[in-house]
């Protein structure tokens, strides 16, 4: 993907009309959650891969699928990436798949090993996971709807509108720089051809137009806080209210209890993996087959519940 189809793709919130974007956004921030705090403690590349796949299942329950791709797509070469400067750095492992012949100083001999590259490949494939949860938290509920939950969840306010406005500060990027590119091209500006250097210059002229667009839009959301009395004190109310319907407490007790697996799993030891310094082998015993199962069965429970309700709660 260039990156000037990728700026014509819409990375905000837009209600697609699935079942999914009628859940309560705690739900959502429950089940985004689990999934980070899932990726971030397993250790089984099994499991780490099951998480991940319960994020594409979702991008398609969400119907979503096109906007969420368009940002993984850029994760597949951050991926690569991590691999490739994992495999540079770290000299470690017992299987040697590569090696220099000379040594370096404070380096010494670089070499690349399995044990290596597999470790590198649990790093992306974690990085990749956590970059889809947001992506889907983005594409999925409103951004008012997060900061009300997040809000009512007694987090600090000024923090939760920070994490509010910073939710919408790439999309709206995004749409600037499709309107300058557009704007550029009607006078002649050609963005998809030519030479490396001059293609790369022509996206140079875009940065000016964007800070200015940036500061522009800075100073207007200050105004429009200040005039809305930011800051004063008192109780704060809310225009739209929802309630949590009890097919919400439903949907937002299956990440917990992921959680809570994923808690069990790893106080079992059947998550055990030893990348250094002998990469394990790739088993999968009857634990592990079933442990991995009943993670996704409960990371994509919210979406089996909200279709089964019709996604609509008690406003």
């Amino acid at each position: 993907m260039t990156v000037g189809a990728a700026m014509q793709l819409d990375y905000s919130y837009r209600d697609s009309g699935s079942p999914l974007h009628r859940l309560h956004a705690l739900v959502w921030l429950v089940l985004v959650a689990a999934v980070i705090v899932a990726t971030l403690v397993l250790q089984h590349p099994v499991l780490l891969v099951c998480v991940l796949a319960a994020n594409v299942v979702l991008a398609l329950s969400a119907r979503v699928w096109k906007q969420w791709w368009g940002v993984m797509r850029f994760t597949i070469w951050m991926f690569l990436l991590v691999v490739a400067i994992n495999a540079i750095v770290s000299n470690e492992g017992s299987h040697v798949l590569w090696a220099a012949g000379f040594r370096l100083p404070l380096v010494g001999e670089p070499r690349v090993t399995l044990e290596a590259l597999a470790y590198g490949a649990a790093m992306g494939v974690r990085l990749s996971t956590v970059i889809s949860a947001f992506t889907l938290l983005n594409l999925c509920v409103h951004p008012d709807d997060m900061m009300r939950a997040a809000i009512k969840a007694r987090l600090p306010y000024r923090s939760v509108l920070v994490t509010s406005l910073s939710t919408r500060f790439i999309p709206v990027l995004l749409s600037d720089a499709n309107t300058i590119m557009d704007v550029q091209r009607s006078r002649g500006v050609d963005f998809s051809s030519g030479r490396l250097s001059s293609r790369v210059r022509n996206y140079g002229a875009l940065v000016l137009p964007l800070l200015s667009n940036s500061l522009d839009r800075a100073v207007q959301v200050a105004e429009a806080m200040e005039s809305r009395g930011y800051g004063a004190r008192g109780e704060r109310t809310f225009y739209k209210d929802r309630r949590i319907g009890l097919h919400d407490g439903l949907a937002a007790l299956t990440p917990v209890a992921a959680l809570c697996l994923v808690v069990l799993v790893r106080l079992d030891g059947i998550d055990e993996f030893a990348y250094y310094p002998t990469l394990s082998a790739l088993n999968v015993g009857v634990s592990l087959a079933a442990s991995a199962g009943l993670l996704m069965v409960l990371l994509l429970a919210p979406a089996a519940i909200a279709r089964l309700h019709g996604g609509y709660g008690g406003d």
